[in-house]
């Protein structure tokens, strides 16, 4: 039996729901499935194409919802585009009950296509989604560790503070759609941004998925993050962002070990020693500093804001 098949720590015992995670076909995923439901993991918001969310809510009847992802291939013709993102979304709303649209406008992205997440092009897929009350999971930024290196020519991908310009223009141009900014909104290692954006924008939420970023830089603020978390707890969603089938050779373990840190993370006290290895760390193994949330917040980030966001009941 692997180390990690059971969490180092229980204290939550109720339904969960992972409310960021990546989808493939129903084959592929029965593996992650299967690890998620050792940890108590029964429902889980898959992004993917329309096929994958097809499959998947077929296999998983009543524990698996999808978020859709576009194609941009046919930006260069904005009427174009437009047409066939929200047939997409359309299709995939009556088809397969999609509760939401993916979005992977990190700074690759924007200087790859030229393409910002306020562009008047996506103006109707927005309204679309306010009409079918459907959210915008989107990936906006990157750790700051990244414009250290990757992103060191800023003439080509900005500056970190930037890159929030398309994400706080989208927030206010359609109040009527919920955002999930993935991973902490991208800037786990500003809180006080965090607040701020929060404070502006009633229509904003963040998720909490990105394992190791999670757990290196919340760790390295323990006590600011666990305030953050507590006051903030209502506008949190869970997720793991875990990509099934990311490679061919997927053991139990590359994926139970982000949910082990997780659970520690989250419920835990005290410092562990991750068994993730992380290639923006300063020092190897990364302490995880257990944050020892309050049961009624556990609920809350694990299952109650993601039943609320997207009209789900988690799988007992």
């Amino acid at each position: 039996m692997s180390h990690f098949s059971q969490p180092p720590v229980v204290r939550y015992r109720g339904p969960m729901v992972d409310g960021h995670m990546h989808v493939r076909t129903a084959a592929e995923t029965r593996l992650f499935a299967e690890m998620a439901a050792g940890y108590g993991v029964r429902t889980f918001l898959g992004n993917g194409d329309l096929g994958f969310i097809a499959d998947c809510r077929r296999a998983f009847p009543g524990r698996f919802y999808g978020l859709v992802r576009l194609r941009y291939d046919l930006i260069g013709d904005g009427a174009a585009f437009g047409r066939c993102a929200t047939d997409l979304i359309e299709r995939a709303v009556a088809e397969e009950d999609v509760r939401g649209v993916k979005f992977w406008f990190k700074p690759a992205f924007n200087a790859d296509t030229g393409l910002f997440w306020d562009d008047p092009r996506l103006d109707p897929v927005f309204d679309l989604m306010g009409r079918r009350r459907l959210v915008a999971l989107v990936h906006i930024a990157d750790p700051d560790a990244w414009w250290r290196h990757a992103y060191c020519d800023t003439a080509r991908y900005g500056t970190k503070a930037a890159t929030y310009r398309q994400l706080v223009n989208r927030l206010r141009r359609h109040p009527d759609v919920q955002v999930q900014a993935a991973h902490l909104g991208g800037d786990p290692e500003h809180l006080d941004h965090l607040d701020r954006l929060l404070d502006e924008h009633p229509n904003l939420w963040f998720d909490l998925s990105a394992t190791k970023w999670m757990a290196r830089e919340l760790s390295r603020q323990a006590d600011a993050a666990r305030d953050f978390i507590l006051r903030r707890a209502d506008r949190l969603v869970w997720g793991s962002d875990l990509v099934v089938g990311r490679r061919p050779d997927m053991t139990f373990d590359d994926y139970a070990t982000r949910y082990y840190v997780h659970r520690h993370l989250w419920e835990g006290r005290g410092p562990l020693p991750s068994p993730i290895s992380d290639e923006d760390a300063e020092q190897e193994p990364v302490i995880v500093q257990g944050l020892d949330l309050t049961m009624d917040v556990l609920e809350q980030l694990y299952r109650l804001n993601a039943e609320h966001l997207y009209g789900i009941c988690a799988a007992e």
